[in-house]
Order: structure tokens, then C-alpha cells, then sequence
């Protein structure tokens, strides 16, 4: 009875021994598969569906760019921002979150990967991953708000910027 009632209990703190679901795309998305992807598009042998391995979905969209627009758009808990303004603002102003977990991204098959978020972990999850993977913090001038990670010997540029209501990764081919 008392082995019973042990695994009862057990059984009854399992969910809180999970991670909460906030952060599910970027655990499952290393940084290392961001960085590959964005290299191997330069070399245009790149997998067309990379994000939907990790739970993104591809966002339609039809009616915000061009049929000949050469971006994807793919999201993970996000909605519309009712307030885009298409001649005024980028395209990562699109996005509205719809909780913490809230990523979405931007694909241009011919050019920069731009990866959107509210959530400071998933800033510090990039920025550690980037570090243990040899890139080091530039001094970007003039912008205070752009950090610049490189690392030496590759032609890859990733920069962070900071907005004080999200974030925007940017991953370009130099």
C-alpha cells in the first residue's frame, strides 16, 4: 500500500518536474543548426523544411509579400500585430506574441535568416550558444542597440538586436 501510494505521488509530480512549455522551439533548435542552415543557403544546398522539424509552422503569406518575394515565414505562437504597417516598418513587425514562447521566423532564401522573440532567454540561449560555438562580441558603431557576434575565419555574421518589446536575430552571409 505504501509502494502504491509512493508511486502515486510520484506519478502526481511529474509535470512539475517538466520544463514549462515556454522555450519549446529554440531547446529543440540548436543554435549550431541555425548557423549550418544559414551557410549552406549560400551555398544553395540547403533542406527547404528545417523549421517544421522543430514544431514552426509556415505562415502564409500571401497577403503581406510578393508572390516573387523569396521569404518564408514560419511561427510558433504568434498572431498578427494588428498595428503593421507594411510601408513603414520591417517585416519582423509583423509578429505579435501570443505568450513567452512566442518565436517566429523570417526566410529569405537568398539572403539573411531573422529570427524573432520576445523572451530574454531565448536571448541568452543564443548569445551563450553562440560563444561556446567560438563567436565573439564586435563593437558595432553606431547602433547601441545591435550586438555583433563573429567569429574568426567564417563568413558568417549573426546580430542581435535589442528592441524594448522583442528581439530580433539576424543570421547573413557576409
Amino acid at each position: 500500500m505504501r509502494r502504491r501510494l509512493l508511486s502515486f505521488a510520484l506519478l502526481l509530480m511529474i509535470p512539475l518536474c517538466m520544463p514549462a512549455q515556454g522555450n519549446i522551439p529554440l531547446l529543440r533548435m540548436p543554435v549550431i543548426d541555425l548557423l549550418q542552415y544559414q551557410v549552406q543557403k549560400g551555398k544553395r544546398s540547403v533542406a527547404p523544411y528545417l523549421f517544421s522539424q522543430y514544431g514552426l509552422r509556415q505562415i502564409q503569406t500571401e497577403l503581406v509579400v510578393k508572390a516573387a518575394d523569396t521569404r518564408r515565414l514560419w511561427g510558433w505562437h504568434v498572431a498578427p500585430d494588428t498595428d503593421f504597417a507594411p510601408a513603414r516598418q520591417p517585416l519582423y513587425r509583423l509578429f505579435a506574441k501570443k505568450d513567452n514562447s512566442s518565436l517566429a521566423v523570417i526566410d529569405d532564401r537568398t539572403g539573411a535568416l531573422q529570427i524573432v522573440f520576445w523572451d530574454k532567454a531565448y536571448y541568452r540561449i543564443f548569445t551563450r550558444e553562440l560563444t561556446a560555438h567560438g563567436y565573439q562580441l564586435q563593437h558595432v558603431q553606431p547602433a547601441r542597440n545591435v550586438l555583433r557576434f563573429q567569429r574568426e575565419g567564417v563568413s558568417l555574421t549573426v546580430d542581435i538586436t535589442i528592441w524594448s518589446d522583442l528581439y530580433v536575430v539576424e543570421l547573413r552571409n557576409r
